[in-house]
């Protein structure tokens, strides 16, 4: 091959890909997936990374040299490269946009963390005292030599000297950064042994390994799922393969590593999320390529880590709308990435929640790959669920938000010694602050959506672009003194639970307070060490919490999900529901939850009051064949914004109309519906005015095609910008 595309990180232009001339004398070693120097202009010679190799160069280009390679071990490679393409296609993205997600581009800037370290040979000519250093040294092993030197109160002038002497070895070598240290002093743990129902699992899931499909774990909350994956993951450690087991958040994930490392060591696990270090990540991703890792866990992103020979994956909390990216693209499911990365290793996929997605359990039961674990284990009883209905006991509510009710459970779980969960799925103290003179509501300048009131900050917040701005004085609109906020936030439950219990020991947790590395992990620990009464949180705290001293759950607005203006809204409501209520009674103790809600007739909440999650899904799936959403339609959505409200129309109804004409010419009418174009729900976000346009495709891979072929095809002004979302998780 002549030339190589090589893709570099450009002060000013953001991450790029270019052509360059492949020198005589590096033609047979070089490799996608390599670092290499090249010339770039004023900056002189730079990093970059090899993502491609052809004979041709588009005409007009005259192209530099390849100066050399850097290290002629790839970071990535051609099998990687290929699930990267793939992701592009899917998702109707450029490749260069899943690039700069995958890859973490500081990588090139990014070298190994060198140290000395320092090892015993003998007792070569020692002195007394040096003698006395060795003894320690031989005692201690091999070590870091600025460790050891502190810690026996030595020079490295001395040290040096034992060198030459030739009684000890000084090397310079790579030191592995690795973010799971802070759970080195955990003792190991062996597996445990499985219940009836586990074991009944485990066999009938190691006969399906083989299946195309995924494979659902379909068990209620504290089923014990999660001994059952420890099993499978012995099993392909026995077997020499490696395991990529994902969390849908950020906090979940570290707590699932915890746990991987005190049963497996953490010496050949790792951790990949957005939160750890660029040089932390430099180092996974060096140890992930020379296949010294054999179970990487982590949040969505670790599905584009580099982990060589996988044998098994698993996804815990499949149900959870993380895994989705949002923004920007490519807007991908690690799901369905991961689906395919299974197929690519031929490796089995097990997706498990006791709540599932409604269409990975339509799939399971159809395909015969669904097994069940119906009961807690040990047969532990659920907790007993209540329904207060606020139409009749807000006005006795305290500042008519916390019932009586659910104050008398707090009081009787408080005066037990034991701890409560309390979920508001709202951040901040107010949805809104209205005027209530004229009934102006305060908005976001750049979003069609209210300001969000934080007290302990005494800021107004976007939630979308994060605008923040002062309280008014007087309303914008009127001037009358009139301003009030109203509505409710995860802060204002947290300062009315502390006017009520100013003795008890009180934590929120949500993303504003989540604002230091490994803050959510502080956080947690704390309150599985009893050492926080009350934990107050939005959906974070709705799963993976495994604390049995929490006997009581509470949850302020049970109904808030259920009337979002979205298809998933029902389902999202009733896994919220179930999954925290599964929190409550996991230990010796029986638990109670408490759903406060305005809506307690609505089918969703019924079933999550029954943790009857078959009940739901025969209620729900009619719902989804009546109108063809999913799992009986590909769902792809099609925004486009601009600043200018008319111009964002007028392109909307152009392509909504050429596209039209082509699913008639094509004779795709019945099987590709457009619905729109339409204004969004948020109407204006970021300053830009936004339209869509939603297409079911009931025709699979051919109508993906066509669809995407069609976009792709698209020539845009350059003041509207177009955002392509396949299989959206909301339609917001």
């Amino acid at each position: 091959m002549k030339y190589a595309l090589v893709l570099v990180n450009i002060k000013g232009l953001g991450v790029k890909t270019f052509g360059y001339i492949i020198p005589d004398e590096i033609k047979d070693k070089i490799k996608i997936g390599q670092a290499v120097t090249v010339p770039f202009g004023r900056q002189g010679f730079i990093k970059a990374f090899v993502v491609g190799v052809s004979d041709y160069m588009e005409e007009g280009i005259k192209p530099k040299k390849i100066k050399e390679i850097i290290d002629d071990t790839p970071l990535f490679t051609l099998k990687y490269f290929k699930l990267l393409e793939w992701v592009a296609n899917y998702y109707c993205t450029d490749i260069i946009n899943v690039l700069n997600l995958a890859i973490p581009i500081k990588l090139i800037d990014k070298s190994a963390k060198t140290e000395y370290s320092v090892e015993f040979l003998n007792y070569n000519n020692a002195t007394k005292r040096q003698i006395q250093i060795l003894d320690k040294l031989k005692e201690m092993g091999k070590t870091s030599l600025i460790e050891f030197e502190k810690q026996v109160k030595t020079t490295r002038t001395t040290m040096k000297k034992l060198d030459s002497l030739g009684c000890i070895k000084i090397k310079e070598e790579n030191i592995y950064r690795n973010p799971l240290t802070i759970f080195k002093d955990n003792p190991k743990e062996p597996l445990s042994e499985l219940s009836g129902e586990q074991k009944d699992a485990y066999e009938g899931i190691k006969k399906k390994l083989k299946s195309p499909n995924p494979i659902l774990l379909h068990g209620v909350t504290a089923s014990g799922k999660t001994e059952v994956y420890f099993k499978l993951i012995q099993d392909t450690l026995d077997e020499g393969k490696n395991i990529l087991f994902l969390a849908p958040e950020i906090a979940l994930a570290s707590q699932l590593t915890q746990r991987i490392a005190k049963k497996f060591g953490i010496n050949e696990v790792a951790i990949w999320h957005s939160s750890i270090s660029d040089g932390e990540k430099y180092d996974v991703w060096q140890r992930l390529y020379n296949n010294e890792i054999r179970i990487l866990a982590g949040a969505r992103s670790a599905v584009f880590a580099p982990l060589q020979n996988i044998g098994l994956i698993i996804i815990d909390e499949e149900h959870e709308s993380a895994y989705k990216q949002t923004n920007p693209a490519p807007r991908y499911d690690a799901k369905v990435v991961a689906q395919k990365l299974a197929q690519f290793y031929k490796a089995p996929l097990i997706l498990g929640s006791a709540t599932p997605d409604v269409s990975t359990y339509y799939y399971a039961s159809n395909n015969n790959t669904l097994f069940e674990m119906p009961h807690r284990f040990n047969n532990s009883p659920m907790a007993k669920i209540d329904i207060i209905n606020m139409q009749e006991y807000s006005r006795a509510a305290y500042k008519g938000i916390i019932t009586k009710q659910l104050q008398t459970a707090i009081d009787e779980t408080l005066e037990n010694k034991q701890q409560i969960i309390i979920l508001i799925n709202r951040r901040g103290f107010s949805t809104s602050t209205q005027c209530k003179a004229c009934g102006e509501v305060i908005e976001c300048p750049n979003c069609a959506i209210p300001l969000i009131w934080h007290a302990r900050e005494q800021k107004l917040k976007c939630h979308y672009c994060n605008h923040i701005e002062d309280m008014p004085d007087t309303c914008p609109s009127c001037g009358a003194d009139a301003l009030r906020n109203s509505g409710l936030g995860s802060q204002k439950v947290e300062s009315l639970m502390k006017e009520l219990y100013p003795n008890a020991n009180i934590e929120r947790i949500d993303s504003d307070v989540l604002t230091k590395k490994n803050s959510h992990i502080e956080i947690l620990n704390r309150f599985q060490n009893k050492e926080i009464d009350i934990l107050i949180g939005t959906q974070m705290i709705a799963k993976g919490l495994d604390n049995p001293n929490v006997t009581l759950v509470g949850v302020i607005s049970a109904d808030s999900t259920f009337n979002l203006p979205d298809f998933r809204a029902a389902e999202r409501g009733f896994q919220l529901l179930t999954q925290v209520a599964g929190r409550a009674g996991r230990g010796e103790f029986s638990g109670r939850v408490i759903f406060q809600t305005y809506n307690p007739d609505f089918y969703a909440l019924d079933s999550a009051k029954e943790q009857d999650y078959e009940k739901f899904f025969r209620t729900e799936i009619k719902s989804r064949q009546e109108f063809v959403y999913p799992p009986f339609t590909q769902i792809i959505r099609v925004i486009l914004s601009c600043d200018n409200n008319t111009r964002a129309e007028k392109s909307v109804e152009e392509i909504a109309n050429r596209l039209q004409d082509l699913i008639e010419q094509y004779g795709f009418s019945e099987h590709v519906e457009m619905l729109g174009p339409s204004n969004c729900v948020i109407e204006r976000l970021n300053g830009l005015y936004r339209y869509q346009i939603l297409l079911k495709n009931k025709l699979h891979e051919k109508g993906h095609k066509f669809i995407s072929k069609f976009f792709k095809s698209i020539k845009l002004p350059k003041d509207i910008r177009m955002a392509i979302d396949v299989d959206p998780i909301d339609i917001l």
